[in-house]
């Protein structure tokens, strides 16, 4: 009974993943900024994360265990931040595979997770902290 249980949770743990790492595709992929390339650069043994990098490892992550039409769709949902209409066995197996690859918010790209929450919590219109007249 417990390795059940043991199973739904590392199920459910591969499905977020799997949200995460669409969340961050679906901000990275509709992002007003344009994406240009820059040369790597190497700083302290680690080469520094860019947006493109994280968006081809996720289309070639998912492109090597989905057929054409899965892949086709699961981007497209992905992208249009529908990642819940992803079938919840897709989910479970990429998010597998993305937590193998590192893919999460603690693994690789941390610093495009940070970046994006950070960018996100910009873009709320937020009112003045002291308005002048009161």
């Amino acid at each position: 009974m417990a390795s059940s249980f043991q199973e739904k949770v590392i199920l459910t743990e591969y499905e977020d993943v799997a949200k995460n790492v669409f969340a961050l595709y679906a901000a990275l992929k509709n992002e007003s900024r344009p994406r240009a390339l820059r040369r790597a650069e190497l700083k302290q043994g680690e080469v520094t994360a860019e947006a493109v990098d994280f968006l081809a490892d996720v289309e070639l992550k998912c492109k090597r265990i989905l057929n054409p039409t899965q892949y086709r769709l699961t981007l497209r949902y992905a992208a249009e931040d529908r990642y819940d209409a992803i079938p919840k066995v897709l989910q479970q197996e990429l998010g597998k595979l993305f937590m193998e690859s590192n893919l999460n918010y603690d693994g690789d790209y941390r610093v495009l997770y940070f970046r994006a929450k950070n960018n996100r919590l910009l873009d709320y219109d937020q009112p003045p902290q002291f308005p002048e007249g009161e």
